[in-house]
């Protein structure tokens, strides 16, 4: 009341010169023509609040406050103002949508969340278009319902799914799930189909991602991904074929965000959406309104369930719009959007640091310092950040989908590459891709997963060197150590252009031999060069391929260099972060009465292939210094990665850079240690700085005797 009385008053003044303005407004604000007065406040309108009764130029009557029925799926405005478009709440996007689940026992639920459902508002449905007379669609209004967990019918999923249909991981660190459900469709024809009316129901597999969140906080949010959907029928009285493909993997980005509210009693309010990016496919079925027809139509359609508002539009610079969450003893929400000053610390989700503007003139942004990374899970997130230049070194999360990898000891305090049990993967949206031999502005993209290795000497023909029973040996091109496996890629291809509506799931054998560089052995974290040597697998005698060639490898003259971080746990096991950046050549020649019949062609690209997901140090640092990974192990098996500007030094401890840790190293080491005890680390003395902390402290004392009486002796490895 206060702020619009201020603005009231703002007005006034404005007018002051005016005895005549000054009567008009004041008239204005205390009667309609009615009788009744008009002031800013909520009402039965679509925006919560009186349709505009503001009297600043450009201010509108905005939601600041909302109670939100989670049960009944209803909301209401509790307090309006006027304002510029800042920062306001804005009503359900669908009404009367309610959603509200159990918990599953861990503190939080699971998405897709069973017994609700997504709809989109009744003016904005999904359409065809394409392929139908000119001004004429199909309209359709679209529920998808029914989320079931069936693991052996998620043929559009891209991992192995457990009994309960999710896992941790996914591209956006956090969790994956499929699911099958129903897509509840009523079409309505316009133009030339006017009066056309049908509803279907139609099967749908999908596969969801979410972010990290915040378990057992009553409060969670966290974004989502709709990352791959697909469902079609056939044979039906109008459509020899209705296809529906949706999903950030298959091309058609679909994100999304949650909020998760604890209620009384322990169930949850679930406010979901996805910005879902859909290709609806046809073709008309013989006698009927659309035969000899067909087409392809893509579109952009939000798809919600429950009715919590959101928070819209920016504040004025140098605040933020926060969203403020209480809950009433009846179960009611309440939901206030206000502008704060905002702080250089990770944003609610953990996905990145807030925007803000930093304190001085120069060009520093608010960028993450350290990152917290669970291994077994995949689950990342930012726990500090600092005001930095974004050109200097800084922590990034990993850009690829979460795909964790923890394996045991190899027996020889580390571990062999290819990791076991292990698969890397490429991020959405950078498949693997034919294109030579299509037609123009055609591919078929493959969504390719290289998983499933196995020591086989006896069936692997590519290998350079005869292999011993464990499959690897002393050596390679990199001077560590080479090895040969035999493995798989799990491809699910999907065309584009003049091959739009192709699908197909696809398993090729792949051989293959990597070579690692030298490591520290008995460090508890190993880095090192690594490279995909040779790889090479193909079919013949597919329904679409006589033949489909995967060449790759630095051997073959298709460069493919990697690097390879080693993290010892607690328990003695390892966290494998690992990638390829792999230059690939595919071959293909298409099948006789197929849909590539008398195409062939040689695809080269590059991609990178990655297992594990730990965040990393990227920026640069002044002369003499280098930006450095430091990493801390807890004993939940997480791990802290922060990255800052050390001094440089390539084997920490070895004091005269002989490449070996010594008694020789010790005089140096304890001059260093105690004549700059208390002030800045010299370069001459950057190997002594032995836990990487920029300073010295009696860590490093306890470090630099560790890694002398270290068994076997720690390699150290020559700067290149």
């Amino acid at each position: 009341m206060a702020a619009r009385n201020s603005k009231m008053s703002r007005a006034l003044r404005v007018n002051v010169s005016s005895m005549i303005g000054v009567i008009s407004l004041a008239m204005l604000l205390i009667a309609r023509a009615d009788g009744q007065p008009v002031t800013c406040e909520p009402a039965s309108t679509p925006t919560g609040c009186t349709l505009n009764s503001c009297s600043g130029q450009g201010e509108t009557c905005y939601a600041r406050c909302v109670r939100q029925d989670p049960f009944a799926g209803t909301s209401q405005a509790l307090q309006c103002e006027c304002s510029r478009s800042e920062c306001h709440a804005t009503m359900p996007h669908v009404a009367n949508n309610p959603c509200v689940i159990p918990d599953n026992g861990n503190g939080t639920v699971h998405l897709p969340p069973s017994g609700c459902a997504y709809r989109h508002q009744p003016n904005d449905p999904w359409r065809i278009i394409d392929g139908l007379p000119p001004l004429t669609t199909i309209d359709i209004q679209n529920v998808m319902t029914n989320f079931v967990c069936n693991p052996g019918m998620g043929a559009v999923c891209s991992f192995v799914q457990p009994p309960g249909c999710y896992a941790p991981g996914g591209s956006l660190g956090g969790e994956k799930s499929c699911a099958q459900a129903t897509m509840q469709l009523t079409l309505n024809g316009t133009g030339a189909l006017n009066g056309y009316f049908r509803n279907i129901p139609l099967p749908l597999s999908l596969e969801m991602h979410t972010g990290p969140r915040d378990v057992g906080n009553p409060l969670q949010q966290f974004p989502t991904d709709f990352f791959r959907g697909f469902g079609q029928i056939v044979g039906d009285p109008d459509f020899d074929l209705l296809r529906f493909v949706i999903g950030t993997d298959f091309g058609l980005p679909s994100p999304g965000h949650t909020f998760l509210t604890q209620l009384p009693g322990g169930n949850w309010a679930v406010d979901s959406f996805f910005d879902i990016t859909y290709r609806i496919d046809f073709v008309g079925a013989p006698g009927g309104l659309l035969a000899g027809r067909s087409g392809s139509t893509t579109g952009t359609v939000r798809m919600s369930t429950g009715s919590g508002p959101l928070c819209e539009d920016p504040c004025q610079s140098g605040f933020v719009c926060n969203r403020v969450v209480n809950v009433n003893p009846n179960g009611t929400i309440d939901v206030c959007c206000e502008c704060v000053s905002p702080s250089c610390e990770p944003t609610p989700n953990g996905q990145a640091c807030e925007s803000i503007q930093c304190p001085g003139f120069g060009e520093d942004t608010c960028v993450a310092a350290c990152i917290r990374h669970n291994p077994a899970t995949g689950q990342a997130q930012i726990i500090e950040c600092e005001c930095r230049d974004p050109s200097t070194c800084h922590a990034e999360l990993s850009p690829a989908p979460s795909n964790p990898c923890v394996v045991p000891d190899g027996g020889q305090g580390t571990v062999h590459l290819p990791p076991t049990g292990c698969s890397y993967r490429h991020a959405p949206g950078t498949p693997w891709q034919i294109i030579d031999g299509l037609p123009p502005l055609t591919t078929i993209n493959v969504h390719n997963v290289h998983t499933n290795f196995v020591c086989d000497p006896s069936n692997n023909f590519l290998c350079s060197f005869v292999q011993p029973p464990n499959c690897y040996q002393p050596g390679g091109s990199l001077g560590g150590e080479k090895s040969c496996s035999l493995s798989s890629f799990q491809m699910v291809l999907v065309g584009t252009g003049a091959l739009n509506g192709y699908f197909r799931n696809i398993v090729c054998p792949i051989s293959l031999e990597i070579h690692t560089g030298p490591r520290s052995v008995g460090d508890p974290v190993h880095d090192f060069q690594a490279d995909m040597f040779r790889l090479f697998g193909q079919i013949t005698g597919d329904p679409d391929f006589d033949l489909l060639r995967f060449v790759g490898g630095t051997d073959f003259g298709l460069p493919s260099p990697g690097h390879t971080t080693l993290t010892q746990l607690p328990g003695g096991n390892w966290a494998v972060d690992s990638f390829f950046d792999i230059t690939y050549r595919i071959d293909f020649v298409g099948a006789p009465g197929g849909p590539l019949a008398g195409r062939s062609g040689s695809t080269t690209g590059t991609v990178r292939m990655s297992t594990g997901s730990a965040p990393s140090c990227e920026g640069l640092c002044p002369q003499d210094s280098i930006c450095r990974t430091r990493r801390t192990v807890h004993p939940d098996g997480t791990i802290d990665t922060c990255c800052d500007c050390i001094l440089f030094c390539s084997c920490y401890g070895d004091m005269n850079g002989d490449a070996k840790l010594n008694g020789l190293d010790i005089a140096a080491f304890v001059d260093c240690f105690v004549g700059y005890y208390w002030s800045p680390i010299p370069v001459a003395c950057a190997c002594a700085d032995v836990d990487e902390s920029g300073s010295f402290s009696p860590d490093d004392l306890t470090l630099f005797v560790s890694r002398l009486l270290a068994s076997p002796k720690i390699q150290c490895v020559q700067p290149q």
